[in-house]
């Protein structure tokens, strides 16, 4: 046995037992430590079994993760420790006396005049490529090569903050009554994930939403959660796959159709891990002067002249594992920039904040809920990318909108009715019939 596999195998019983561990603390696959140690262990057991071809990672590299899974770990444990009395004040109540109807109203008609308009702009950047039949695969590079001159158009812009808003308002819907209203936004949503061209709206948008129903039907147990998921899960799996065929290119992958799912499905999963091996085996080709983690303060405080920084690329650069790939786990980021201490120590704020998120949110309380179904994708995406603490505008976007709902939707707007009853009860208290007769 080689040290890669002696390594690996440590590593595969070290995650084994931390998600053992962690499903017990609360018997829930809700528990973000939970899913963000499966998250791993279902890396490491397909580079286990070999279904793609892969470089090496080494010891340090494995070690490094571990150590990452079991400071956020930490974190959920302490977080345990919160006092459920204050877990149970909720900012709004659980179950309100009335449903916003106009402003449910209002969002759907700007959702559902919105969506032909990113239809547009989608096939438009489809035109930009050549056009043809294949409107998502045009749509799709010339995205990226928008992204990649940092000269994003209007059409990407207006397709990223529609699919991001179409989201936030399927799940704030979704802590509320399930009727006609909610599904139309909700297909709304996903139609805007498609035209979006990319498979990680639709990971946000449906993990989002499971969260949301399994937090409301209390069923987060191992075993109902299969049973109530097994739907929307290969709802996205399916989706995933038929998605590799309309926006990436297969042409150059051996194997055909099976070729080409086996590629790009596990080449996810696996690519980044490889990707950050390379970053911890050689940090110094890595550094940059720009820090990544915290870009939307730092660019907060540039444009107010109170510091000079520059911002990163938006696309980080590819290395061959030996394919190309340019994500590089949750992890490259956090060690580059603050080193294993900064980045252990991040891992463990990180994990403390979710899992006290999650636990709020199974108290019951609206707002927590619809948070915690929008953090849902950071954590299911630990393997790929972080899409915590750089993805601070998203987040603090979400907030702002879902504050906006609930405050509205809290203000009584029953204006005309509440005078009208002012008026009926004024009038009996001083037009007396009796004072009249002569």
């Amino acid at each position: 046995m080689s040290s890669f596999d002696l390594f690996l195998d440590l590593a595969l019983i070290f995650f084994l037992l931390l998600v053992v561990l962690n499903y017990r603390a609360h018997r829930s696959v809700l528990y973000p430590p939970f899913i963000f140690c499966a998250m791993w262990l279902l890396v490491l057991l397909v580079v286990r079994l070999g279904l793609i071809e892969l470089d090496p990672v080494h010891g340090n590299t494995l070690a490094l993760v571990a150590a990452g899974a079991a400071s956020f770990s930490v974190g959920g444990l302490l977080a345990g420790l919160a006092p459920r009395k204050l877990l149970r004040i909720h900012l709004f109540p659980p179950k309100p006396k009335r449903t916003p109807d106009f402003l449910r109203n209002t969002l759907l008609i700007v959702l559902l005049c919105g969506l032909p308009l990113m239809l547009y702009h989608t096939l438009q950047l489809s035109k930009s490529q050549g056009g043809g039949f294949d409107i998502l695969k045009q749509a799709r590079l010339e995205m990226v090569e928008e992204v990649k001159n940092e000269e994003p158009s209007g059409a990407v812009s207006l397709a990223a903050t529609f699919t991001s808003f179409a989201t936030f308002a399927s799940f704030l819907f979704a802590t509320e009554k399930k009727d006609w209203k909610f599904w139309v936004v909700t297909a709304t949503a996903f139609f805007a994930c498609i035209l979006s061209t990319g498979r990680t709206n639709l990971l946000m948008l449906i993990s989002g939403l499971c969260a949301t129903r399994l937090l409301q039907t209390k069923r987060e147990s191992l075993l109902g959660a299969i049973r109530l998921l097994r739907w929307p899960i290969a709802l996205f799996v399916a989706l995933f796959i038929g998605l590799i065929f309309t926006n990436k290119d297969t042409r150059e992958i051996d194997g055909g159709t099976t070729g080409a799912v086996t590629y790009f499905v596990f080449a996810a999963i696996v690519g980044p891990l490889a990707a950050f091996d390379r970053v911890v085996q050689q940090p110094g080709d890595y550094i940059t002067t720009a820090n990544h983690s915290f870009q939307f303060p730092l660019r907060i405080a540039a444009a107010l002249h109170l510091t000079n920084y520059t911002r990163p690329p938006v696309l980080d650069s590819f290395v061959y594992v030996p394919f190309p790939i340019n994500v590089y786990t949750v992890f490259k980021f956090f060690f580059i920039e603050s080193g294993i201490v900064g980045a252990l120590v991040l891992l463990f704020f990180v994990g403390l904040l979710h899992s006290l998120l999650y636990l709020k949110a199974r108290q019951g309380g609206r707002f927590s809920t619809y948070l915690f179904a929008y953090f849902m994708y950071s954590v299911l995406i630990v393997i790929f990318d972080e899409a915590y603490i750089s993805s601070m505008g998203g987040w603090l976007r979400a907030i702002v909108f879902g504050l906006f709902y609930f405050l509205i939707g809290a203000v009584p707007l029953r204006l005309f009715s509440a005078n009208k009853q002012w008026t009926f009860h004024f009038t009996n208290r001083v037009v007396n019939p009796a004072m009249h007769h002569p």
